[in-house]
């Protein structure tokens, strides 16, 4: 851990899937991280409301909230958002504590069998509406 009052993150544990629907399109961020003890509850939200000057990124921050007791048990915790866009290439993951990093976006075509991930055709079935598990 490099912050014992934070959760530990790197680009590897996250992924950025973009799911097309007749709606529109979607994008799937979902993630995890160590966090220094259990009961954490994770949450991406828009990072750039309003204006954005970079239309091709999808800016999220990553805001933690603490158990107030919990046994020190270095625990992974999960996050997932789905956001409705229609441009963006990649996601910025930003923290209030340290530096942020950059995940591509993929198409969910091109995800390969066998990464864990659901199925282009079984999206559809999942959670539409922004949550964090």
């Amino acid at each position: 851990m490099t912050v014992p009052n934070h959760c530990d993150f790197s680009a590897t544990q996250f992924r950025a899937i973009a799911i097309e629907t007749s709606g529109g399109r979607l994008i799937r961020v979902s993630g995890s991280g160590l966090c220094p003890t259990s009961g954490w509850q994770l949450r991406l939200v828009a990072a750039n409301p309003g204006v954005v000057a970079h239309p091709d990124s999808l800016w999220l921050e990553l805001r933690e909230d603490a158990p107030t007791r919990a046994p020190r048990v270095v625990t992974e915790t999960e996050v997932e958002v789905l956001v409705e866009d229609s441009r963006a290439h990649e996601v910025q993951i930003r923290f209030g504590w340290r530096e942020g990093f950059t995940i591509p976006v993929v198409p969910a075509a091109m995800r390969r069998a066998g990464t864990g991930a659901r199925r282009p055709s079984d999206a559809a079935h999942g959670r539409l509406a922004a949550s964090a598990v």
